[in-house]
């Protein structure tokens, strides 16, 4: 969609700013900007024009008029119907497996039926259809509402599983997701279900699992399941909130803005610290086996 004002100088400069971490490369001489905001990309035209393309387009398109101070927001259709199944559910959802630098969190989540339709006009959904700066504002408030419980990878211990260990990515997140689930199950009692949103096959999730000692057993993988039940919506969100805080954290300490996921603003990054000889940080802040590191020293 075509953003519907034309905007000044200053107003275009505000939205680069407070969109620069998520920066994507141009792609011809008629474009100023370009970023990725959650599913969906801004491009900023020289012409002071602006082009919003993806599923959260609306959403970015009222965040952008809030920072701007424009008093205008466009309509949004409320499909929240489809993830209301009306059970005490256990949900449980990770971040940060995919981005180079930055921990990894697993969060698990218990809703309970009276809390559906509360959470669902709070905007409750995938935490990849929602803004950073919506989850910002919301993952606090669900904080409060519902019990919850998180295991946090940090990169060092990363490192060590990947390098030291032979950890794969879905080994990891099976034992993560499985000590988060014994974790909440000591807090609450009642629940009907725990749903895993699925990053692999019932039996692989279970055989990553087999010397583990206490393996949750009652628990179900479903592919996507963060559209369909509130219990991990609510965990994708709180854990997508953890970790861009983790991010800013992290950014403030090595005193430079880190990039999230592992495209090139992230291969720009690595490059900058090797030409100033702080690629000892990585370690620290990174996943070094990831192939943005590997593209760089070549």
């Amino acid at each position: 969609m075509r953003f519907p004002i034309t905007l000044n100088d200053s107003q275009i400069q505000k939205i680069i700013d407070s969109y620069s971490s998520s920066s994507l490369p141009l792609t011809n001489n008629y474009t100023l900007f370009r970023a990725k905001i959650n599913t969906t990309t801004l491009t900023i035209f020289k012409t002071k024009t602006i082009m919003l393309q993806g599923t959260t387009e609306k959403l970015v398109a009222n965040e952008i008029f809030k920072l701007l101070n424009i008093d205008q927001e466009i309509k949004i259709e409320n499909k929240q119907e489809e993830i209301k199944i009306l059970k005490n559910l256990i949900g449980t959802d990770e971040v940060g497996t995919g981005d180079f630098f930055g921990s990894i969190f697993v969060v698990a989540a218990y809703v309970t039926v009276d809390n559906i339709d509360l959470l669902t006009k709070l905007g409750v959904k995938d935490s990849k259809e929602l803004t950073d700066n919506y989850i910002l504002e919301l993952a606090p408030e669900l904080m409060k509402m519902i019990d919850y419980e998180v295991i946090k990878l940090d990169n060092l211990h990363y490192n060590y599983l990947v390098t030291k260990q032979n950890y794969n990515m879905n080994s990891i997140k099976a034992n993560m997701h499985n000590s988060v689930i014994n974790s909440i199950k000591k807090k609450v009692k009642n629940y009907e279900g725990i749903i895993i949103d699925a990053f692999t096959t019932s039996s692989n999730y279970f055989n990553y699992l087999k010397n583990v000692d206490n393996v949750a057993k009652d628990v179900t993988l479903i592919e996507k399941a963060e559209n369909k039940y509130v219990s991990v919506a609510c965990a994708s969100i709180i854990a997508r909130y953890l970790f861009l805080k983790d991010i800013e954290r992290l950014s403030n300490e090595v005193g430079f803005d880190l990039p999230k996921g592992a495209g090139k603003p992230v291969d720009a990054v690595i490059m900058m610290m090797y030409k100033n000889n702080i690629q000892n940080l990585l370690t620290k802040i990174a996943k070094i086996n990831f192939n943005n590191l590997k593209k760089v020293l070549k």
